[in-house]
């Protein structure tokens, strides 16, 4: 990882981030799929 970081367990914060992260993702692209959708309706 790093700065060379040994191994560990992820945080609780680091959990949070990458699921929150995870979660914009996705409606970024659910967001486009919509207006992909509806241009093509």
């Amino acid at each position: 990882m790093a700065f060379g970081e040994e191994k560990h367990k992820k945080s609780t914060f680091e959990k949070i981030t990458l699921f929150v992260i995870v979660i914009m993702v996705l409606v970024t692209i659910a967001g486009l799929l919509l207006q992909a959708i509806s241009a093509i309706w």
